[in-house]
């Protein structure tokens, strides 16, 4: 080390240099220093032996140079030790034990054996000892070249988990030198270690069939149950004990004919049909159970002979037309068809004759021969008309035919002919009248149509031969002059319009001939033909509008009275607004016609589940089959056709539309949804005198699942459920709910189910009788591929229905539909726990859970239902192991906070392939069923039997998020919103304005709502802003359960990104978020190993400025997210309970909210995700508030331990400065961003549209139950009748609600009510008594009284010897209202004073000379809650006198407390008392009573 001096080093000592170690390294061991220095020369030597780069890699010393003069220079001197290769390299473990998979290549390492050797000039080799042990040939170990010392094990050829050797594994040994690869004569620098390696079986082989291929005939009438044939596969992996399950591919077997067991015996398990396919390629698969499986295909190719199984069919023609009064003549020559084998003998020659069943008339007109050598010796049937037809008798005829085949024996059946009879103008015509109800929807574009004018005449096809003409025009409606076409003109108004006409008909001599027609133009709403009631009944339109015999009313006429009649409204409440044909192309399977007629009720949502209930009923009245209610389900509004009726008449058939249209209905892997819309021109239905004109409607067919939340920006009659109003916004639409609905369509979420009261029903056990319990319909499971279905019940059954939704008995026709059913969902209780049955159209699949405790324990249950991806699950309460509506516990020690066994609360089945959606028409049925359930068998043929009805309550049935309602609008019976048993109200607990209950019965309790907080949730709680890089960071004073965590707040905010709040674990392992992304609400979950989730309100737009209340909550991994009222599209959830499901929140560092904040250096600091610019309200986690600064820093949950950049209040600058709007608009501030608008409460003339003028709000009927509403500038007032208050008079007074008492309560009340009455009256009896002596003794008073100056001692104030009560407030607890139901009153009685004190007047005070003060008040101190007075005495004389006032002991008094205060408070009565005073027995019961 050398040092420089600028000193003169010839003049004196200040050159002179002295080196010294002013800062040495000492050696641990032995306290000696390791370096030293020359103190002349500055070298630096070792003072100790040796070095050791491994424990001290780099030394730092202090070199001092001194000069001769004293002064100092210092320097710092770094050694580093270099490296020598004198450390032996050493496995970090002695023994590796491996498991690797077969199928791993050569170049693939198996492993890594690492190697500890601290010097750093080492130079590996790696070797595999020759001869070390089974297998050490097929093994090497190369050095790695980068990272950790250690060497890659790789194998030289490939593994074989199938060859027995490598079966058994592997053991050898490998050693390692740091000296390169001459090194291992070494030994002190070699090391060794063992590796055992096992080989681990993948799914590398195919299974192998035994035979893959069998050729089979078999007739066609082999029955189901035949054993075929069988195929044998073997699995080589495994060791050759692969597990083989066989499956037939659904594509090969279209029709489900064939099945395979677990052996691979192939067996017929459906009808053979020749006709329908004359030969099977069935492919059976051998799956392995490897991941993913491997397949082996089999070849099954079955021919299928013939039976004479068909009759014979009418070929050609099917139809025949004869013009009338022709005479005697050959109608139609018939041939026939048969789809059996006609080289077999199963067809012709046929024979054909007139059944003898056929009615007389059709005997009487024609005869049947037949010819046998006719259509080439198959032989034809020849129809004679014995005489001529009029049409004007019978428009058309059927002529049953007997035909049958030359089968042995042979098959017969009875064809029909229809033979149509031709007009001819051979009859007068006469005057007439018709009446056309015309439905339109404004504004309509295009004219509509009317039908024909019309005149009474028998002939109906001599319009060729009449003209018409106005007899008088009507402006907007036009005439077609050849053919009497009556047109309208698209804007027509509504009303009556009557027209008339003159008919000309030349051949018959005929001029001028009248007809009259009445239009009646009604005008439809959109929303109304939206929520249409379709009905398909049995019947040609025709038949339906046109009057009955007799003069009666039509059918349809008839169908509007009888459902007017059951709804309960009048002619305008329930009318037909079109109906239309629906087979109009006839197939040969057709029997009737059909039609389908739309029903409209306005406001009314449940017109589809009343007429469905009542199906029956409603085709013994309208003496027509109803076919269906509703449009249907997917299958059935495709097209769908018999394929035996297609063989017949496949001359006018497309199969390939066909085909095409049915492929794409099964190409909906995500649902099929059918739906009801508007199509292009009018339904027109002209029955003579009568017609009817509507919209036209179409049923459209979508791949999807829909969109299930209609559209409610504007008002109608279906916007507010349950008698709520709507009002229109700026932004859409208001509802205002009356008391106990929820959310912004004023839904009923909760229900409650009751026996009806003795009913009994069949549908249990053979033998058995049901009681007829309470049920409701809701609308139906949409037929989705992914359905999330929950609920919630209440209830002390331990077997019950809760949901079904498939067939049902009372709504079926025995024509129309099998018994036999398919698709259903049944969940039901048994034993008090959730059993569930599924079929999806593939098989029944049921799936119960044992849980260990009985959900019938009277407390609130959540059952959730998914089923997607050939996969159902059942979970109960979120496997919590308790509700969900209890309030949280939080335990102390951990494992307290482990979920429940999974096998007691989740499970799970497979689905068959076929099934994926559950294609259910009906409704819902909730509680139980209507009507006995149809037959149903499970896989073992075990019939399914009604289970018992629901007792009990169910809330928040949610399907797919969208909460169903159960108010009034749904079809019930003995149900009715609202719970009782769990309401707070009616247990005597009453929660306030802004308040809810929550809790089950016996643990009831009152909840705030979102941003109320205090005593009787009756506080606004106080928002916090956020600015540019702002954060706070909480610390708890609670420990979050691990399994359970929720948040919840209010928001408002413009920015689409911001972390609202996040809680971590420790070193942020795990994490749970609540945060903005791309303008959408999201909860991020991260549970450590498992990958990030994250689960978002992706149609839900909440960044708008406005209040926003959010709540998240994840039990598991399963995660719950609602925003406002949570419906619909505000509500999310994903229920996967996979990996692990503990968070342990660190409560002192984790939690932080508005970002989280990352420090870089010791100050500065950025946030990450920063939620800045908006407000944030009454943050709670885990059900506790906790503070948000700067207004409050801390509270009994919690402490803010840092935060910045936060504001107190949601303020924000005006947004009007500097704009200008068009007049008269003006700007309006909507916090951060504004409008150009009217106002509040004001709207733009729409006389003048340049003024604003005030809006009478009053026109929406804003106010509920009778109130009547002022409309004022701006906004409304309500004035609310007798037993309602509220802003729209929709809160019921408290003391008007009616509690449900038993008899015993009731006789308690009157006794004791008739022990106080008597009380009172032996009360005012004795103060009677006392006033009359007072008032006799104040008349004698009067006159030795003159004046209380001039007395010195006289009493001249009586102090009052009664106080008044005063009721205790019912405590407080955490910040929230602990209301109980009978809260406690101060055990205190009525106060006696004792009156004998005396008192001295101001004056003698003065003369006496002492001072006068005024008396002294305390407030508190008394357990009672009231207020003592205490007098001071001096010398036995009091300090201040008092006037004279009325007797104490008079009631009068406490009305004139405070100079005239109401009497309707007793507050005074403990508030002015003394020590000595006392209560007379009985007063305070007394007292309260009169408060009340």
């Amino acid at each position: 080390m050398l040092a420089t001096d600028h000193d003169d080093p010839d003049e004196g000592h200040n050159a002179r240099l002295v080196y010294s170690l002013e800062k040495n390294v000492i050696d641990e061991s032995s306290g000696s220093a390791i370096f030293s220095i020359d103190s002349q020369l500055g070298l630096i030597t070792t003072a100790l032996c040796c070095l050791d780069r491994e424990k001290t890699q780099r030394y730092t010393i202090q070199v001092v140079a001194t000069d001769g003069g004293g002064l100092k220079g210092t320097g710092t001197v770094v050694v580093e030790v270099g490296d020598v290769n004198d450390v032996p390299p050493r496995f970090s473990r002695p023994e590796w034990t491996l498991d690797v998979c077969e199928s791993l290549t050569p170049d693939h390492v198996l492993a890594t054996l690492t190697v500890v050797d601290n010097d750093v000039s080492n130079n590996f080799s790696f070797r595999v000892v020759p001869g070390s042990g089974r297998g050490w040939q097929l093994f090497r170990v190369e050095g790695r070249r980068r990272g950790s010392p250690g060497g890659d094990l790789r194998s030289v050829t490939p593994l074989d988990y199938e060859n027995p050797s490598h079966r058994r594994g592997f053991r050898f040994r490998v050693q390692v030198t740091d000296m390169g690869e001459h090194g291992w004569e070494d030994k002190y620098h070699v090391d060794s270690t063992w590796v055992n390696l096992r080989l681990v079986d993948d799914n590398d082989n195919t299974p192998t069939f035994s035979s893959d291929h069998a050729h089979l005939t078999l007739p066609e009438d082999t029955p189901p149950g035949t054993l075929i044939t069988t195929f044998t596969a073997r699995d080589r992996d495994g060791g050759g004990h692969g597990r083989v399950r066989y499956k037939i591919a659904e594509d090969s077997d279209p029709r489900r004919q064939f099945g395979v067991d677990g052996s691979g015996a192939v067996w017929v398990v459906g009808n053979l049909d020749r006709e329908t396919a004359a030969a099977h390629t069935v492919l059976v698969w051998a799956v392995d159970d490897g991941n993913p499986p491997r397949t082996a295909t089999a070849t099954l190719t079955v021919n299928v002979t013939d039976v004479n199984d068909n009759p014979p069919f009418l070929a050609e023609p099917r139809q025949v037309q004869v013009v009338e009064n022709g005479g005697a003549q050959v109608v139609a020559r018939v041939r026939l068809g048969d789809p059996d084998d006609w080289r077999q003998g199963h067809g012709p020659p046929f024979t054909v004759a007139l059944d003898p069943r056929a009615p007389q008339h059709v005997a009487d007109t024609f005869r049947v021969t037949h010819d046998k050598r006719g259509d080439e010796g198959r032989g034809v049937g020849v129809v004679w008309a014995r005489a001529g037809l009029d049409r004007e008798e019978r428009r058309s005829l059927l002529v049953p035919l007997l035909v049958a085949d030359a089968g042995w024996p042979p098959l017969t059946t009875t064809a029909t002919l229809t033979v149509h009879v031709a007009d001819l103008n051979d009859n007068p015509m006469t005057p007439a009248s018709k009446t056309v109800i015309v439905h339109t929807l404004q504004p309509q574009g295009k004219p509509v149509p009317l039908g024909r004018v019309y005149v009474k005449d028998p002939d109906d096809w001599d319009s060729a031969s009449k003209t018409y003409s106005w007899r008088q025009y009507v402006e907007g409606f036009f005439l077609n002059s050849s053919n009497g076409d009556l047109t309208m003109a698209p804007d027509t108004p509504e009303g009556r319009y009557e027209l008339s006409f003159k008919v000309n008909d030349a051949s018959q001599g005929q001029f001028g001939v009248r007809a009259n027609v009445t239009v009646e133009v009604k005008t439809l709403n959109a929303h109304d033909v939206t929520y249409a009631t379709p009905i398909t009944l049995a019947a040609d339109p025709y038949q339906l509008v046109v009057e009955r015999e007799g003069g009666d009313s039509s059918t349809l006429s008839l169908l509007e009275s009888t459902v007017r009649a059951w709804v309960g409204r009048d002619e305008a409440g329930v009318w037909a607004v079109s109906v239309e044909a629906l087979e109009e192309h006839p197939t040969p399977s057709t029997i009737t016609d059909a039609c389908r007629v739309w029903l409209v009720s306005p406001g009314m949502t449940n017109l589809q589940h009343l007429i469905l209930y009542r199906k029956l009923e409603l085709s013994a009245i309208l003496g027509v089959s109803v076919r269906e209610v509703g449009i249907g389900t997917c299958q059935e509004a495709s097209p769908v056709i018999d394929l035996d009726d297609a063989y017949e008449f496949e001359g006018e058939i497309d199969f390939e539309e066909v085909s095409n249209a049915a492929q794409d209905v099964d190409g909906c892997m995500d649902g099929c949804w059918v739906r009801a819309a508007l199509g292009e021109g009018f339904s027109v239905v002209d029955a003579n005198t009568s017609a009817l004109v509507g919209p036209r409607m179409e049923v459209l067919t979508t791949c999807g699942c829909g969109n299930t939340a209609p559209d409610h920006t504007t008002c109608s009659p279906y916007t507010c459920l349950n008698g709520g109003r709507c009002i229109p916004t700026p932004t859409g639409t208001k509802c205002i709910c009356p008391h106990g609905t929820w959310g912004s369509r004023c839904k009923v979420v909760v229900r409650h189910f009751e026996d009806s009261g003795g009913g009994r029903d069949t549908g249990g056990e053979v033998g058995e009788d049901v009681p007829v319990g309470g049920w409701a319909w809701v609308a139906p499971i949409p037929p989705c591929a992914e359905v999330h279905l929950s609920l919630e019940v209440l209830t002390r059954s331990p077997a019950a229905t809760l949901l079904y939704s498939g067939p049902d008995h009372g709504a079926a026709t025995s024509d129309t539909e099998d018994d036999s059913i398919r698709e259903l969902l049944l969940l039901e209780l048994r034993q008090g726990r959730p059993s569930l049955l599924l079929d999806l159209g593939g098989g029944p699949v049921t799936l119960t859970l044992n849980a260990s405790s009985s959900l019938a324990d009277n407390t609130w249950h959540r059952i959730d239902l998914i089923w997607k991806d050939e996969l159902v699950e059942m979970i109960v309460d979120l496997c919590t192991g308790g509700g969900l509506d209890e309030p949280p516990t939080f335990p102390s020690s951990p494992a307290h906070a482990t979920p429940t066994d999974a096998h007691t609360c989740r499970g799970a089945a497979r689905l068959p392939r076929t099934a994926r959606v559950l294609n259910a028409s009906g409704p819902l049925q909730v509680g139980g069923l209507a009507h006995p359930l149809p037959a149903h068998y499970l896989n073992d043929g075990t019939p399914i039997f009604r289970p018992p009805h629901f007792q009990g309550c169910l809330r928040n049935l949610r399907v797919n998020g969208q909460l169903m309602d159960l108010g009034g609008g749904v079809l019930s019976q003995a149900s009715y919103p609202g719970c009782p048993a769990a309401d707070c109200l009616s247990n005597g607990l009453y929660c306030g304005l802004h308040a809810r209950c929550r809790g089950s019965p016996g643990s009831l309790r009152c909840e705030c709502q979102a941003g109320w907080g205090g005593p009787g949730c009756a506080t606004p709680t106080t928002p916090t802003t956020f600015l540019l890089n702002s954060y706070v960071k909480l610390a708890l004073s609670f420990t979050p359960l691990g399994y359970t965590t929720s948040i919840s707040l209010r928001f408002r905010t413009w920015r689409r990104r911001g972390e609202l709040v996040v809680m971590t674990s420790q070193h942020g392992r795990d994490r749970w978020a609540v945060e903005v992304v791309g303008g959408r609400v999201c909860v991020a979950l991260h549970l450590h190993p498992r990958p990030p989730t994250s689960l978002c309100l992706t149609r839900a737009t909440l960044t708008d400025g406005r209040w926003h209340s959010l709540a998240a909550a994840r039990y598991g991994s399963a995660v719950l997210l609602t925003a406002d009222d949570g419906d619909g599209d505000l509500y999310n959830a994903s229920v996967v309970l996979e990996g692990r499901q503990l968070l342990q929140v660190d409560k002192q560092e984790g939690v932080h909210v508005g970002g989280t904040p990352e420090y870089m250096g010791v100050t500065v600091f950025s946030v990450h995700k920063d939620y800045h610019d908006g407000c944030m309200d009454d943050l709670r986690i885990s059900g506790r508030s906790v503070p948000l600064p700067p207004a409050t820093n801390s509270s009994a949950w919690g402490e803010v331990s840092e935060y910045k950049g936060v504001e107190s209040g949601c303020g924000a600058p005006s947004s009007c400065a500097n704009v200008s709007c068009r007049a008269p608009l003006t700007c309006v501030d909507t916090w951060r961003s504004y409008h150009c608008g009217c106002g509040e409460g004001r709207v733009v003339s729409s006389s003048s549209q340049a003024t604003c003028e005030d809006e009478d709000e009053c026109v929406w009927q804003p106010c509920l139950n009778g109130g009547i509403c002022f409309n004022t500038q701006p906004g409304y007032v309500c004035s609310c009748p007798a037993g309602f208050s509220g802003q729209h008079c929709h809160l019921p007074d408290v003391g008007e609600t009616s509690l449900k008492l038993s008899l015993a309560a009731l006789v308690a009340i009157v006794v004791w009510c008739t022990f106080l009455f008597l009380l009172i009256c032996a009360f005012l009896l004795h103060q009677h008594h006392r006033r009359s002596a007072l008032r006799r003794g104040a008349a004698h008073d009067k006159d030795d009284t003159v004046s209380c100056k001039e007395q010195v001692s006289s009493p001249c104030s009586r102090t009052p010897n009664l106080l008044e009560l005063k009721l205790l407030k019912p405590p407080k607890a955490n910040g929230q209202p602990a209301w109980t139901k009978n809260p406690n009153i101060a055990d205190v009685d009525v106060l006696q004073v004792d009156a004998a004190s005396e008192t001295s007047s101001m004056e003698d005070q003065k003369r006496s000379g002492i001072s006068s003060a005024a008396p002294d008040i305390e407030h508190g101190g008394s357990k009672d809650g009231g207020m003592r007075l205490e007098t001071g005495k001096q010398n036995g004389v009091s300090k201040r006198g008092m006037g004279n006032p009325p007797a104490g002991d008079d009631l009068r008094n406490y009305a004139y407390e405070g100079d005239g205060s109401s009497p309707g408070s007793l507050s005074s009565c403990l508030e002015s008392c003394s020590g000595s005073a006392k209560f007379l027995g009985g007063f305070r019961e007394v007292a309260h009573m009169l408060e009340s």
